[in-house]
């Protein structure tokens, strides 16, 4: 092998060794995405799903044809539900506000029960404080039956069927607490 060969081989490597250095670990936005990506990657592949990232977490839509089991067949695990594919692919609850509309087609009622039931489901996992609307007012099953979620909360153009916005939320780091008294640094970036 020539000298020239060997170095320009040297130079290469020390720039990707360069490259891996300072590339640093994935921000949380990115991780969301990457991980609704992985769990949610049948759904996707057979146009149950959708996933449109956000400058701030993503919006996942699940098509009017998606199967959502009932209460009783959504916790057996007999039947895959896309609903348990957003809720594996999401980051700490702490981190996440998510908005749950429903542009899909059927009537008002329709949709206002299946965005009643996402949240019923989003509630049992333990999801419910994590739960807004738009503007950041908490909201709760309750609250869903009672008022019209139905259109207009995702931030993008969406497919119709039953969105989740899911927005990242770092808190303060001054916030944390024991920030700066020999904790880690909190991982949301």
């Amino acid at each position: 092998m020539n000298r020239s060969a060997i170095r320009r081989a040297s130079a290469a490597g020390l720039l990707v060794l360069l490259g891996a250095c300072t590339s640093g670990p994935p921000n949380s936005v990115d991780m969301l995405n990457l991980r609704l990506q992985t769990t949610m990657s049948t759904e996707i592949a057979g146009n149950i799903a959708t996933l449109q990232p956000l400058p701030d977490g993503a919006v996942v839509t699940l098509a009017d044809g998606a199967v959502l089991p009932g209460h009783e067949a959504a916790m057996d695990n007999r039947v895959r539900d896309p609903r348990a594919s957003v809720v594996m692919g999401l980051l700490d609850p702490s981190l996440m506000r998510l908005s749950v509309s429903d542009t899909g087609s059927g009537t008002q009622y329709d949709r206002q029960q299946r965005v009643a039931n996402f949240i019923s489901y989003l509630e049992e996992y333990r999801l419910g404080p994590t739960l807004t609307t738009p503007d950041g007012t908490p909201v709760t099953s309750a609250m869903a039956m009672s008022q019209d979620m139905t259109a207009g909360t995702a931030p993008v153009a969406t497919p119709p069927g039953l969105s989740v916005t899911i927005r990242v939320v770092c808190p303060e780091r001054t916030s944390w607490p024991g920030y700066g008294q020999g904790q880690s640094l909190p991982a949301c970036r």
